[in-house]
């Protein structure tokens, strides 16, 4: 058994009120909406682009298991990227990564297979974190067999394994279940988002001027 779950990013500081407010929200969707049939009428429908949906999919996730990769993966780069930008930043990038994903799924589905899950979004904020703090270590758990360590992992090479995985995963899989798309166009967003609006929206104190003696 090989389980790798990240706990967050070496030195963040910062209580993340937004963060920690939506892994409370899928928690308790997933306690009241308990049955097959309660995820599916909260699920998103390809066929349908409903707005409302779109939302209320990303709360919903098939079973215990779904729900916490989902919100260790979130909590772990979302919580940064809450602390260093500013609440209109953040709230704008959570509503960008739904949309985006919901939409993409949407255009390059082939059927009416519904989605749910936090994933587009963890992704989004994954590939901003990526962007930000690419030479930075996340403290990930490992449990391989009778081995628990936590050991320290570049930013890069922990996002860009997964996102390998992912790429193989699609490639090579014909697996049920799994929104790759998802995955690649939250990805996507969360750089490019990065790119354009995190001077806009940063937090973050300037690095202090090198003063040079004669």
């Amino acid at each position: 058994m090989l389980l790798i779950v990240p706990l967050g990013r070496k030195g963040s500081t910062g209580v993340p009120i937004f963060t920690l407010f939506i892994c409370v929200a899928c928690i308790l969707v997933h306690l009241f909406a308990d049955t097959p049939a309660d995820r599916l009428a909260l699920a998103f429908y390809p066929h349908r682009l409903d707005p409302f949906k779109m939302f209320t999919s990303v709360f919903t996730h098939a079973d215990i298991w779904h729900l916490l990769g989902n919100l260790f993966f979130f909590y772990c780069f979302a919580r940064t990227i809450e602390t260093q930008i500013s609440m209109a930043g953040y709230l704008l990038a959570f509503v960008t990564f739904v949309l985006v994903t919901n939409l993409a799924f949407a255009f390059s589905a082939t059927s009416n297979i519904p989605t749910i899950g936090l994933s587009g979004v963890v992704w989004g904020y994954m590939g901003m974190f990526l962007l930000r703090y690419p030479r930075d270590k996340v403290n990930v758990f490992v449990w391989f067999v009778l081995i628990l360590k936590t050991i320290e992992v570049p930013t890069f090479v922990f996002i860009l394994a997964f996102l390998a995985f992912d790429i193989i995963g699609y490639r090579d899989s014909n697996e049920v279940g799994v929104n790759y798309i998802a995955h690649f166009s939250g990805f996507t967003a969360g750089a490019l988002y990065k790119v354009a609006f995190w001077k806009t929206f940063t937090t973050e104190s300037p690095a202090p001027k090198r003063t040079v003696r004669a």
